[in-house]
């Protein structure tokens, strides 16, 4: 059985996730320059950005991290909604998988039980740790007080097609709203595929 191909562990990669990952990227590279080209750039597209960017990094460091992950705060039904919501919209996965990852980074700082581990350098803190499957998974051992939060657990079940709706289709909703065809064709790839990009390598 092959192993590796130039030393990686091709039996350990997250094809779903690599292949996402490596998808927007070459979407924003190519298919973005070629709208620009024939349509332009307006200050709509710009603002759309913007607002999606603020709107799903918010609700990761916001609620992901400081409101779920290390509950420093309490918060109103509606902003756990929301950050639930857009958090999903920044593919990061659900506040379970999420929360479970990050309190297990700071219990086990810099050592193997550390998802993200910097001491494996840089790429593997980076985006490694997504691309290859952690052997064996860690166990969901460490989130017992969010799993018993309804909301939490129905955003878990759903989060795939949240983002996706969060994501892609509102942004390109609004767009045509705007512009019709093409506004929707620019807000989907700006607003949706290349804010991905951005703020996931931010």
């Amino acid at each position: 059985m092959r192993t590796s191909l130039w030393r990686f562990p091709i039996d350990r990669i997250n094809w779903t996730t690599s292949a996402f990952l490596f998808g927007t990227v070459v979407l924003t590279v190519t298919a973005v320059p070629l709208y620009l080209y024939h349509f332009g750039l307006d200050w709509f597209q710009v603002g759309l950005f913007f607002a999606m960017l603020a709107l799903t990094g918010f609700s990761v460091t916001l609620g992901y991290h400081r409101l779920f992950s290390h509950l420093t705060f309490q918060a109103t039904w509606f902003v756990r909604f929301f950050t639930l919501i857009f958090g999903a919209g920044a593919f990061e996965n659900s506040v379970l998988m999420w929360a479970s990852e990050h309190r297990r980074h700071h219990k086990h700082v810099d050592d193997d039980d550390d998802p993200y581990c910097i001491s494996k350098g840089f790429f593997h803190a980076h985006i490694g740790w997504l691309i290859f499957k952690l052997q064996p998974a860690p166990p969901y051992d460490n989130i017992a007080d969010l799993q018993k939060d309804k909301l939490i657990c129905w955003q878990d079940r759903h989060v795939q097609t949240i983002a996706i709706l969060v994501s892609f289709v509102l942004p390109a909703f609004v767009g045509f709203w705007w512009d019709g065809w093409p506004g929707a064709l620019g807000a989907f790839l700006i607003a949706g595929v290349a804010r991905v990009v951005v703020l996931q390598h931010c």
